[in-house]
């Protein structure tokens, strides 16, 4: 089936980009811009962490490594086989396979609480557009109240939605979703970005926002 005639919202989709090796948002290690953030003073030293569309797990498994326990989540097979083996040699980390937007703190497969981070590396640039509202709805539910929202964005910018994700959105867009529901605590520039799925460099077009939940 052409993956065209899907959606992403569907793992039928994202299967078909990791069986063709079009799966180029994989980097086969820790992005590098993560492990800058890191070093930055605002990267919170404890707390344990959710990260929703978690892909092969590189990023989840750096967050582990760092002493933070970790659930992740990804609803496609080839995705998830190799998270669930990171999770079988990091205590720290438990992986799930569902759809983060059917995902709540009640689910008796989670057995977790709400979550004092949420580590969302381009999840919400990758969803449908249409369902940006279900992507905020589900931080707020797996989010404690005063917790952080660690959001990496990208493509930030004015141009309208291209055919495949990710999705560009405008930095006004996003205050206004986040107006009233998060506290908008810091912007960061990353200076290791990597190029995007065209060939471009993100430099200029992705920045690491930290927010508070005040809802």
């Amino acid at each position: 089936m052409n993956d065209m005639a899907l959606t992403p919202n569907v793992p039928q989709y994202w299967e078909i980009l990791y069986e063709e090796g079009r799966d180029d948002w994989d980097l086969g290690e820790t992005t590098p811009a993560l492990l800058e953030f890191f070093e930055h003073s605002s990267c919170p030293k404890t707390g344990n962490v959710f990260v929703p569309a978690a892909g092969r797990g590189w990023d989840a498994d750096a967050w582990a490594k760092r002493g933070h326990n970790v659930v992740a989540v990804d609803f496609c097979s080839s995705a998830f086989d190799a998270l669930e083996k990171l999770s079988d040699s990091n205590s720290n980390l438990t992986a799930l396979n569902t759809d983060m937007f059917l995902l709540n703190m009640y689910d008796g497969k989670a057995r977790m609480k709400q979550f004092d981070i949420i580590y969302d590396y381009f999840s919400f640039n990758s969803v449908h557009p249409g369902r940006r509202d279900e992507c905020v709805e589900m931080w707020l539910r797996m989010l404690k109240n005063d917790g952080l929202l660690i959001g990496f964005f990208c493509p930030l910018g004015d141009e309208k939605y291209g055919e495949t994700p990710p999705y560009s959105i405008s930095k006004d867009e996003l205050e206004v979703r986040f107006k009233g529901i998060f506290e908008i605590k810091e912007k960061i520039v990353p200076k290791k970005s990597i190029k995007d799925r065209t060939g471009r460099d993100r430099a200029g077009r992705e920045e690491i926002w930290l927010l508070r939940k005040i809802l």
